[in-house]
């Protein structure tokens, strides 16, 4: 606005449009006012992409991150804060050095956390299993394998019985808790059925041989003076 009322005065005047030679359109005014561009919308400080100026001026600010006419109420991190789509997964890893084995079963849990689109890998602890387990993946965004490795996993990409590939590794999410199923349904999201995952036979093995061994519970005793006291003067005769 100031730029064409410039031009409109060097105009009238006769004046080029050179440097030093511009008429400035703020002499002569004392008062220099301008309108609210802050305001609340649901106790969230938001910036106004158009409010009216004084004397008609149209004064134009910033655009927010947030704005009132297209994003949401809240901000992302407000609105999702502490929720968190958990999916079970597993993956199969290779095993090149036993004979007993060719590959290995594991499952994990993914968390996705809604608020910044942020993805954490976690392998439950198994007993005397030789592997490093617990979190195998830190929560951070990941990006998309290439050629798409420009972007990031979003919500759209999670979902019961899809592949995604993490750094090379190929998780097959099998299943989902009842937030999560919820959730994806209120997005208009079809999820899945939950299925099985495969049956890692090491495991088997191994919880099998468990199972058949029977130690002494730790409240057992052999008591040997009772077993002599017992059968004292006890005398087992047989003819041949």
């Amino acid at each position: 606005v100031e730029t064409k009322q410039t031009h409109r005065h060097m105009a009238a005047s006769g004046l080029p449009l050179l440097p030093g030679l511009a008429p400035n359109p703020q002499l002569g005014k004392t008062r220099f006012h301008k309108s609210q561009g802050l305001v609340f919308e649901n106790s969230v400080p938001t910036v106004l992409q158009e409010s009216p100026g004084r004397r008609g001026a149209s004064a134009t600010a910033k655009g927010s991150v947030y704005p009132v006419a297209d994003g949401p109420a809240q901000p992302a991190w407000l609105a999702f804060d502490r929720k968190v789509l958990c999916f079970h997964a597993f993956f199969q890893e290779s095993i090149a050095e036993r004979r007993d084995e060719k590959e290995r079963v594991r499952n994990v849990k993914i968390y996705f956390y809604l608020e910044d689109d942020t993805i954490q890998v976690v392998e439950p602890s198994t007993d005397n299993s030789g592997l490093p387990q617990g979190t195998l993946i830190r929560r951070h965004r990941i990006p998309k394998p290439a050629p798409s490795d420009d972007q990031f996993y979003t919500v759209h990409d999670v979902n019961v019985g899809n592949e995604i590939v993490l750094y090379g590794r190929t998780f097959v999410l099998h299943s989902c808790d009842e937030f999560t199923r919820g959730f994806l349904t209120k997005l208009g999201v079809r999820v899945g059925d939950p299925f099985s995952p495969p049956v890692d036979a090491y495991s088997s093995t191994r919880k099998a041989l468990a199972e058949s061994m029977q130690p002494f519970k730790p409240f057992e005793k052999s008591d040997t003076l009772g077993q002599f006291l017992e059968n004292d003067r006890k005398v087992l005769r047989f003819y041949c």
